[in-house]
């Protein structure tokens, strides 16, 4: 599909957000292992005046964030967001299917990389902007990536580009199986409210 930057830096400003919602809320999709997009999953209303633009996921990064024993606490969760994605009905195909489920689970690979290196930094009570900081900039390097993703795939018309990003998307998700979500790592809480 065809993205142009400017999307990309608009959903930057909305997609990876700071706030906290529940993961009961039925417009929203945590991603999961076990669960693949459909084109049902695609419910927001179609831009018809983006002509070359045939399909959006809008997915994002979120964290919750509270203060325990004078450490920071967090939860890193990636999310697909129903009402804010669309398709026009000629994309409706089983290939861009699979490209929009590529760009899902290239945000679930940075959220599993921000766990990681959340994993080796500790950030006290009191270092909240610090915290909001290191996150926000490692969004940068998930933007890079969604980006060079539709760059070498061209937005999905390079087949054989598209492959080679399923299948390295796919080992480096399992290269960091220790950092998916629903893994408990220090500093993550279960329980957020």
């Amino acid at each position: 599909m065809k993205h142009t930057l400017k999307f990309w830096y608009g959903l930057l400003g909305i997609a990876f957000l700071f706030f906290s919602t529940s993961s009961d809320n039925p417009e929203v999709i945590y991603w999961t292992p076990d669960y693949k997009l459909t084109w049902d999953d695609f419910q927001g209303h179609p831009n018809f005046s983006h002509k070359h633009i045939s399909a959006i996921t809008s997915s994002g990064i979120v964290h919750y964030k509270g203060c325990d024993d004078g450490l920071i606490k967090y939860k890193i969760q990636s999310y697909f967001e129903k009402d804010h994605s669309w398709v026009k009905n000629e994309a409706r195909t089983p290939h861009h299917l699979a490209h929009e489920q590529i760009h899902f689970d290239i945000t679930e690979l940075y959220a599993r990389k921000l766990r990681k290196a959340l994993k080796k930094r500790q950030f006290a009570c009191g270092q909240e902007v610090e915290f909001d900081n290191f996150v926000f900039a490692f969004s940068q390097s998930w933007q890079n990536e969604q980006q060079n993703y539709d760059l070498l795939s061209r937005h999905s018309l390079e087949k054989k580009q598209q492959r080679e990003w399923f299948y390295r998307i796919a080992m480096e998700l399992s290269l960091l199986d220790d950092y998916a979500s629903g893994s408990k790592e220090e500093g993550e809480f279960e329980n957020v409210e």
